[in-house]
């Protein structure tokens, strides 16, 4: 996978505060915020190349007039091996798992939400769904730099690990049979989502241990996929505080 490139001061900040992931920052020439300047100086303390462009080419870099003046190339998102994933899981824990998300921006804006959770990573297959892109770490601000991802050529073979390391897994479903805000989600939790419109796979459901819904009103039957991952993992993470504050 090539370098990507991403830009606006968001993205780029976040792609800075990863570290080591900012190979060339390209600054306005003309037109300079007060923001660009501690932009500059995080690059240059991690040996990243800043230059100073006109906006003709900045917008020629980033195929877009919307890049406030900020473009940076950033070195291919680093993954983790589901070993190194499990040695991160200390005590109370989740996990995310992507089945067959399609939708490059759905995938940026999960591994936003996941980041945001705290989850100790994400499981992304390799085959039948998004993989990392430009547009990925783009829809996601900077934050697809940061989540652990972890690539999974078979992704019920790892969700089986996982069982085996006493993780429970619980598959998000419109027609789950337990509803998220009454559940007590386990100390160590897999939450997994499935494709934007076929959801789980049925192989993928055989491995769940309960399968959990969010409750909507109005008659409407679904949420988009991020949205309703957002709502599931904090409620772990809400779960997994009041456990800890408890002992």
């Amino acid at each position: 996978m090539n370098e990507h490139i991403i830009f606006g001061r968001n993205a780029v900040e976040e792609a800075l505060r990863a570290g080591g992931r900012v190979n060339r920052l390209f600054l306005s020439s003309e037109s300079r915020a007060p923001w660009t300047d501690p932009l500059a100086d995080l690059a240059k303390a991690q040996q990243a190349r800043v230059e100073l462009a006109p906006m003709a080419k900045l917008n020629r870099l980033a195929h877009s007039r919307d890049h406030q003046g900020v473009v940076a190339f950033v070195s291919p998102v680093a993954h983790i091996s589901l070993d190194q994933c499990l040695a991160n899981c200390q005590g109370r824990t989740a996990l995310l798992a992507l089945d067959g998300v399609a939708n490059p921006r759905n995938l940026g804006m999960l591994l936003r939400t996941a980041l945001g959770a705290g989850v100790a990573g994400v499981l992304l297959p390799v085959r039948g769904g998004a993989l990392m892109s430009e547009d990925v770490v783009r829809a996601s601000a900077g934050a697809a730099l940061r989540v652990p991802v972890v690539h999974c050529t078979n992704m019920a073979r790892a969700l089986r690990t996982l069982k085996d390391a006493d993780f429970w897994v619980y598959g998000l479903d419109a027609a789950g049979d337990t509803d998220v805000f009454g559940l007590s989600w386990a100390s160590r939790t897999v939450l997994v989502v499935g494709n934007e419109t076929e959801g789980l796979r049925p192989v993928i459901r055989k491995r769940c241990d309960a399968m959990v819904r969010i409750p909507l009103a109005s008659r409407l039957d679904s949420l988009n996929v991020s949205v309703a991952a957002g709502i599931a993992l904090f409620q772990v993470t809400a779960h997994h505080r009041r456990e800890a504050k408890a002992e």
